[in-house]
């Protein structure tokens, strides 16, 4: 049994959200130490941490209170509905940010960018390097060792030459809805979430947690992009026919270049890491080279 403060650090919220939720009925009424301070359950943790999953997803609370208990294929069917809630709502925003922009005049970025349009500032994105896919891992592929060697020579040339390495790492907690489909993996707290030591981030370096596929959703990965004033995305990582994929087309539909290190990515085998190689190719306008001359291929055609 753990303390309210204890609860709220190992679930991500606040002392009040907590309070609240037990107001609400989400929670039932804790136990009580002897001196009448609140104290929490392994189950209790578990049932904090499946609200803040549904709050990230934007679903009401009063949603939130039947979903808790509900089955699995209620839970489903409620996610797609909210999918497309959510879809409506940023079709909305981005017909407002459309119009805000038409009568607005252009920000310090956008000038930026007018003023030197031809310039590639880019960005290295690593995708799931982490060590529940090595041997004894959760997920674990010898294929990893296939990229590791080339990405450590990249990442250190990249931090030489000034272009920013961003990780983003898959990070889980306990019933979270993405470990309905695949076994626990990358949990919070745990040696499998952390950076292969090979490939490990140097001072300076970002690090982006994701729970989903896509890099951009539910994260700051664009928020970080932006902030460094950033064009160009270099695609790195695992797996390229699932997360490095899906992040690359999203940084495509979000307005970025994007490059891929076709000697940093792979998969669990060769037939799905060439489909995700071949999705990339054939629909998107995304460019390949190899780790050891993709900063200076992109650079050089500033």
């Amino acid at each position: 049994m753990i303390t309210i403060k204890k609860a709220a650090s190992l679930t991500g919220l606040s002392v009040k959200a907590i309070r609240h939720y037990e107001s609400c009925g989400l929670m039932p009424e804790p136990e009580r130490s002897g001196a009448g301070y609140r104290m929490y359950s392994e189950s209790d943790i578990a049932r904090l941490q499946q609200i803040r999953y549904f709050r990230e997803m934007k679903f009401p609370l009063t949603d939130i209170a039947v979903l808790l208990d509900a089955p699995a294929e209620e839970i489903q069917t409620a996610l797609i509905r909210q999918q497309a809630e959510v879809d409506r709502v940023l079709e909305e925003y981005k017909r407002a940010q459309m119009l805000l922009q038409s009568v607005l005049p252009e920000d310090i970025d956008a000038a930026a960018l007018s003023a030197a349009p031809d310039v590639c500032r880019p960005a290295i994105v690593a995708t799931d390097l982490q060590n529940d896919i090595l041997e004894g891992g959760a997920l674990a592929c010898g294929r990893i060792h296939l990229i590791l060697p080339q990405l450590r020579k990249l990442f250190a040339k990249a931090r030489r030459m000034g272009v920013p390495v961003i990780y983003v790492c898959d990070r889980h907690y306990k019933n979270d809805p993405e470990l309905q489909l695949w076994n626990n993996h990358m949990m919070a707290g745990s040696y499998g979430v952390q950076i292969i030591d090979e490939v490990k981030p140097a001072p300076g370096d970002s690090v982006v947690y994701k729970n989903r596929f896509n890099g951009f959703v539910n994260t700051t990965l664009d928020k970080t992009l932006r902030q460094m004033q950033i064009n160009t995305v270099i695609m790195t990582g695992w797996r390229s026919d699932v997360c490095v994929a899906q992040t690359a087309i999203e940084a495509f539909y979000r307005g970025y270049r994007v490059a891929v290190a076709d000697d940093g990515v792979n998969s669990t085998t060769e037939a799905e890491h060439r489909q995700g190689m071949k999705l990339l190719a054939i629909n998107y306008n995304i460019d390949f080279y190899p780790c050891e001359t993709i900063l200076e291929n992109l650079l050089q055609q500033e």
